[in-house]
């Protein structure tokens, strides 16, 4: 795909609300059955202005899985509240029902994406292959590879491409999810190994980093329905004042700022998808009614939740 193709009128209206359909017709992608899709601008460099047009400038919720591949440039996201920088050699993955945030891309970058149902994540019997993959996923989705590693990588997207570019092969299916499969293959070693690289000069991450670390996926796990400090104290077998200084300390925030966010990153996606009303969004999050939503949201944020919504932001 030539990311300077991309319509940007097309982009005002339908890119707010993310899915493999709506990603399948922009110009140049190749895609099966509009569940496997690929993306690239290997033959022109992406500028900055265009590459506005194809991701979109505030937080979205994937409904997908999403490959980003960074050949050269620097790509910059946000993903569940982490800042992440894509280089020269780079991969990124994104998992289904993650809430992400694309922040700039330099001049020049070159880059693949490749965006596919969750099925096709699924290694065939390694089940504990593949959640032990998505646990580390959501750690630490960014990884970097050596030459050889990506130009690997590389191969396989334009294999994939070349497939997925074949009329009437009946086949074609089998062999992208075969394809998929060597890249997750891959991947996981990649990540096993780069997660071994980085325990051996500090093999005690320290009971507080811990307590954060755990902190830290309960309320990925379950800020839509609780907001308060006490709560995730509880899960985690500790008092909330304890659990405040600790998490202050190791990140310097303190847990009930950590919780607002994923709270208001959450509600930022939904309004912005024009798929909900403000009292369905203050439903979804579980709030006692729209009024208290709205407070919560503007406290946080510095406007209504509808002022919010319906701000132009392109």
């Amino acid at each position: 795909m030539y990311i300077k193709k991309l319509n940007l009128q097309t982009m005002k209206r339908t890119y707010s609300d993310i899915d493999l359909i709506r990603l399948s017709v922009q110009d140049g992608a190749v895609c099966l059955d509009k569940q496997f899709i690929l993306l690239d601008n290997f033959d022109d460099a992406v500028r900055q202005n265009d590459a506005e047009t194809f991701f979109a400038n505030h937080p979205v919720k994937i409904s997908f899985v999403t490959v980003i591949f960074c050949l050269s440039g620097c790509i910059k996201f946000q993903i569940n509240l982490q800042n992440f920088e894509l280089h020269s050699n780079d991969i990124l993955i994104v998992q289904k029902g993650t809430i992400g945030e694309y922040c700039g891309m330099s001049n020049g970058t070159r880059m693949a994406v490749m965006a596919f149902m969750p099925e096709y994540f699924q290694i065939t019997n390694q089940i504990e292959a593949t959640m032990s993959l998505q646990r580390q996923l959501y750690v630490s989705p960014l990884c970097h590879l050596r030459q050889e590693e990506f130009e690997e990588c590389m191969t396989i997207y334009r294999l994939m491409k070349a497939k997925t570019k074949q009329k009437y092969t009946p086949f074609r299916k089998g062999a992208l999810y075969g394809y998929v499969q060597v890249l997750i293959y891959n991947a996981y070693s990649y990540l096993v190994a780069a997660e071994v690289e980085e325990r051996k000069p500090k093999e005690r991450t320290g009971r507080k980093q811990e307590l954060y670390n755990r902190f830290i996926k309960e309320v990925q796990k379950s800020y839509t329905k609780e907001r308060s400090i006490s709560y995730y104290a509880n899960e985690l077998c500790v008092t909330p004042k304890y659990l405040s200084q600790v998490i202050h300390t190791v990140s310097g925030r303190f847990a009930g700022d950590w919780i607002t966010d994923f709270v208001i990153l959450e509600a930022k996606a939904l309004l912005k998808s024009r798929k909900y009303t403000v009292q369905q969004v203050a439903d979804m999050l579980h709030f006692a009614n729209q009024s208290f939503f709205g407070v919560y949201f503007k406290k946080a944020v510095g406007c209504s939740p509808k002022a919010y919504q319906e701000e132009e932001r392109w």
